[in-house]
């Protein structure tokens, strides 16, 4: 049984690759797909005060808040009783996604941001592969969407900030974690992260 998260900026290809794995795993009843936020009824509705609801001004530590309660809410829901059936879990985003993003991003307190992990007593990933792109590719692929959510809104330094980000923690937990260049062609992309959970996991 494994915990695998899955990582990376906003057009990084990641959901895309989380899609092709599902068809992969299809009729495996030992592994699940979750995400975050979302996955829940609350986190559904987090998600959408998070995303889409530009009436509410939140600050950026409500924002941190909101987003790692549905982290939370994820893990004690789907996560856990999963594990607890000895099921592989594989989640898009983490706890990684807040420290990228409300921390190298929104440039909140870090050590804060391990401590409320810490306090909620949140398990490591076995595995992260965390799809990466340079922000000059980031930005081509942003383009193209016909709208954007508030967080796809935010300013160039913050996507800068938060792609360091994710390079920081790839460094810091390079035991766990595995970069692939989300430039790759679709299906190249998909053949590596079989590679990837197969040699790593073995559970393809």
């Amino acid at each position: 049984m494994y915990f695998i998260t899955f990582e990376g900026i906003d057009g990084s290809g990641k959901t895309t690759q989380i899609d092709l794995l599902k068809k992969h795993f299809s009729g495996r009843k030992d592994v699940i797909f979750t995400a975050n936020p979302g996955e829940t009824q609350l986190g559904k509705e987090l998600r959408k005060i998070l995303l889409h609801r530009n009436d509410l001004k939140l600050s950026e530590i409500n924002e941190m808040f909101l987003f790692f309660t549905g982290i939370q809410d994820n893990y004690e829901k789907v996560i856990l009783p999963a594990i607890s059936q000895e099921k592989n879990v594989l989640c898009d985003r983490y706890y990684d996604s807040t420290i990228a993003y409300q921390g190298f991003g929104r440039r909140l307190d870090i050590n804060k941001i391990l401590k409320l992990v810490e306090v909620t007593a949140l398990p490591e990933p076995n595995l992260t592969i965390l799809f990466r792109i340079d922000f000059d590719v980031f930005l081509e692929r942003a383009e193209k969407k016909a709208s954007k959510d508030k967080i796809e809104s935010s300013k160039s330094q913050f996507y800068k900030s938060v792609i360091s980000g994710y390079d920081e923690l790839a460094k810091i937990h390079k035991n766990r974690y595995v970069v692939l260049d989300g430039l790759r062609p679709i299906e190249l992309l998909h053949k590596q992260v079989i590679e990837v959970l197969k040699d790593r996991l073995n559970i393809c």
